[in-house]
């Protein structure tokens, strides 16, 4: 079941926490078992500001712009969804089924008064005249009050736009109909009752007649099958506008070519359009319907000249134009069925900025009408088929494109969700890795700390190097003096050497002289 929700919470987030809430009272409560198991997918379309703070300027730039391609975005499509469903569609259907009273009447008045003034002219009785009469004026009261009635609603209506809009509501030519329709069908009353002039009323009679369908036209639009028929018609006439032109004038040169031939002589078929006579012979000759009594009463120098004329006219404007209506007309009609869907979004969005503009304040600040958020619910492997959708080549081939890009969509969803678990393990992965880079930064920085100690060092080493230097040259100088100081010593020393054994020998002496005093003595 697809659902277009409006919802003001202050958090999207909260669409969670109320969602019994939210889509409770709109979803069945029972499902049968032979319902078919769908997967459901929702969009929330999260545009707070756009919505509520602005709400009439989006859609009025919709309206204003030519780039169709606008239309084809499905959070665009599902706004103007919910404006038109909300607020637009009911208050146009209400004015299209008061509208259908003026017409019911308007017909039944037209349909009355052409049987009755033909049924007036068979009856010969008097009296059975005056009653008819009675009858009629009585009829033609009753309706043209209704229509009137009617019209005075629709004339308010216009008046209210006139205020709001003012030099805007010329630029929209729905407009210029609306208000002639009412202007032309006073003047219709106006002559049918003072039996003024019966080829003036006929004459008023047709433009009501067209401007009233007109404006029936307008309120088809309504309907998205009614829709893509009335932007047809007026693409297929915007694109033939050139096109025509130039067949116009090639009308008004073969008619002025047997207007030139034919002398100017009087047919009687034209009886009244007598001046117009050969170009009317022209066009009948472009749509097929050819006129040949008069080619007879030429000269024998100009018949041949004439026919020749006549074959040439057949395969320009016959065979070689109508078929070139016929392309353009063909070519018109598939650049409005490729853009199908887009005009009718495009449609609905003028729709919508009228209905906007006559909004009064309480409706302005309708929560309501302006929610900060809407939700779209549908159905993920099904798409609701585009109302308005021509029978045929082009809606098969959409088909098989929907379907298509359905199945694309759902594997897309099944890769995402495992790329989301890959996700989720490389996060995992390059959380990891970041802390070892961060511990990897650690370690680089301290060892930029004592790369940049050991530097301080080094200086700091090398000043000791170079005192280490000075030391050891000032030892090697002291050295090389205590050397010599020493050697001075050795030379002292030797001779101490001697001298002390010198002493030595004479200590000897003297203790072999005592050994022998002693020896002496004991004897």
């Amino acid at each position: 079941m697809r659902l277009l929700i409006s919802i003001n919470l202050e958090n999207p987030k909260d669409v969670h926490e109320k969602y019994d809430e939210l889509f409770a009272r709109d979803l069945p409560k029972e499902y049968e078992e032979n319902d078919q198991v769908l997967s459901i997918e929702y969009h929330l379309i999260n545009l707070p500001v756009t919505l509520r703070s602005n709400p009439k300027d989006l859609m009025k730039v919709l309206s204003q712009t030519d780039k169709p391609d606008y239309f084809e975005n499905q959070v665009i499509q599902s706004i103007i969804k919910f404006k038109w469903n909300e607020y637009t569609k009911s208050f146009y259907k209400n004015r299209f089924y008061t509208y259908l009273i003026f017409m019911a009447s308007f017909i039944f008045d037209i349909f009355y008064s052409a049987y009755a003034s033909a049924s007036q002219t068979d009856t010969n009785s008097q009296d059975k005249k005056e009653v008819d009469h009675q009858t009629q004026i009585w009829l033609k009261i009753l309706t043209k009050v209704i229509c009137s009635i009617v019209l005075f609603y629709f004339l308010t209506y216009e008046i209210n736009q006139i205020r709001v809009q003012k030099r805007d509501y010329l630029k929209d030519g729905w407009n210029y109909f609306d208000f002639s329709h009412i202007i032309a069908f006073v003047v219709y009353c106006i002559l049918d009752f003072t039996n003024e002039n019966q080829e003036n009323l006929i004459l008023i009679k047709i433009v009501v007649i067209v401007l009233s369908f007109m404006k029936l036209f307008f309120f088809l639009r309504i309907y998205d099958g009614f829709s893509f028929l009335v932007q047809m018609m007026a693409g297929v006439f915007k694109d033939l506008q050139y096109f025509l032109i130039f067949f116009i004038i090639f009308i008004l040169q073969f008619g002025m070519i047997f207007l030139v031939l034919f002398k100017a002589q009087q047919i009687d078929e034209y009886n009244g359009v007598n001046k117009l006579a050969y170009f009317l012979m022209a066009f009948r000759i472009s749509s097929g319907d050819f006129q040949l009594d008069d080619y007879h009463s030429q000269e024998d120098g100009l018949v041949i000249f004439t026919w020749i004329i006549w074959l040439i006219a057949v395969m320009t404007l016959n065979i070689i134009f109508m078929n070139f209506i016929i392309a353009v007309i063909s070519e018109s009609y598939e650049r409005v069925m490729q853009k199908l869907v887009a005009e009718s979004y495009k449609v609905k969005a003028n729709m919508i900025v009228e209905r906007e503009q006559l909004f009064n304040e309480s409706d302005m600040i309708s929560k309501d009408y302006f929610p900060n958020f809407i939700v779209v619910r549908r159905p993920l492997n099904t798409e609701t088929n585009e109302g308005g959708e021509w029978q045929g080549f082009i809606k098969d081939l959409k088909y098989t494109i929907r379907t298509s890009a359905v199945k694309s969509k759902i594997e897309i969803i099944q890769n995402l969700h495992s790329l989301n678990s890959v996700q989720s393990q490389i996060q995992t992965q390059n959380q990891e890795n970041s802390q070892k880079l961060s511990k990897i930064d650690v370690a680089l920085e301290k060892r930029s700390t004592n790369i940049q100690s050991n530097e301080s060092m080094d200086g700091k080493i090398s000043m000791l190097n170079q005192k280490l230097d000075q030391v050891k040259e000032n030892s090697q100088r002291e050295f090389q003096h205590l050397k010599t100081e020493v050697q001075g010593l050795d030379a002292k020393i030797e001779g101490l050497d001697s001298n002390v054994l010198k002493i030595q020998d004479d200590m000897e002496f003297i203790k072999n002289s005592l050994t022998q005093i002693l020896k002496n003595y004991k004897q």
